[in-house]
């Protein structure tokens, strides 16, 4: 039982601290089973080691080797198969983490049955995904549901009252969040399947960090970005200019022609031109 025991710690040592945080075991035999040469005083290291190594792909692997300081023996001690089958004996079965669910509770498994277990790996937790290792669908919890999330709500598909946590205090892929992905996909002409695949997430990620919402910063001359596409629409929805209507995350620069057709209506209308679209423009335009 203490052998048992011991090698389960040594495994999950081993496993998330390396091999030199446990080296070898020994454990005594039976006081009985210690013997002596004939005409000598030397006793036998009837002691059981535990080795641990690593495979190719970072197992770790758990044998047992009794060693004598002398293997010679007398007929009885050859003969005793009760206690000691064989000099040497090491574990035969295997068992391999494939980093799903499943195949942890096998790992976890192999690593409580002691010296008959040979490899060990620690199991894959929600915690260590990032978004785009996986595809998200509801129901799904951990960091990458929540970078998701933030995302959806930079943009505008939810807010912080929409997010839910599980009882481990991670945020959960839920029906609210089924819905915004769909908004999303729908406005990006992507399948509208209401999950996050790796090419969803490269998409949801790219757009999040380069759009900017019109009226979020003064736009002057040169400047580009998804809100002066927004702003082109909206001079476009207001017949002030003429053109085809952007995307939602297309990127636009803000030309000279754009201005000066916007002084023109402005100076037209009694309003001062500062050279900028502020707050006070944009809220002018879209009250018409």
């Amino acid at each position: 039982m203490i052998k048992s025991i011991v090698a389960t710690s040594v495994a999950a040592i081993a496993g998330t601290h390396g091999a030199d945080a446990a080296p070898s075991f020994s454990f005594n035999d039976a006081p009985d089973d210690s013997h002596v040469e004939e005409n000598s005083s030397i006793k036998k290291d009837l002691s059981y080691k535990l080795m641990l190594g690593f495979t190719s792909d970072d197992d770790v692997l758990l044998s047992g080797h009794r060693s004598h300081s002398s293997h010679r023996s007398h007929s009885s001690h050859r003969s005793s198969s009760s206690s000691h089958s064989s000099h040497y004996s090491s574990s035969s079965s295997t068992t391999r983490s494939t980093g799903s669910s499943g195949a942890s509770s096998t790992s976890s498994r192999s690593a409580n049955s002691g010296i008959s277990s040979g490899l060990y790996s620690a199991p894959t937790s929600s915690s260590t995904y990032s978004l785009g290792n996986r595809t998200l669908t509801k129901g799904l919890s951990g960091p990458d549901v929540k970078i998701a999330s933030d995302y959806l709500i930079k943009l505008g598909y939810l807010t912080t009252a929409d997010i839910k946590k599980n009882t481990d205090g991670e945020v959960q892929f839920d029906d609210a969040m089924t819905v915004a992905v769909k908004a999303y996909e729908s406005d990006r002409g992507l399948a509208e399947d209401g999950q996050i695949s790796k090419t969803t997430a490269i998409a949801l990620k790219n757009d999040a960090e380069s759009y900017r919402r019109l009226g979020s910063r003064v736009l002057t001359l040169g400047m580009s970005g998804t809100d002066v596409s927004e702003f082109k629409n909206l001079l476009i929805d207001k017949d002030i200019i003429k053109g085809k209507k952007k995307g939602l995350y297309e990127v636009t620069t803000l030309d000279e022609t754009i201005l000066e057709m916007l002084e023109a209506f402005l100076t037209e209308n009694g309003l001062d031109w500062t050279g900028k679209v502020d707050t006070k423009v944009i809220n002018y335009l879209k009250n018409l």
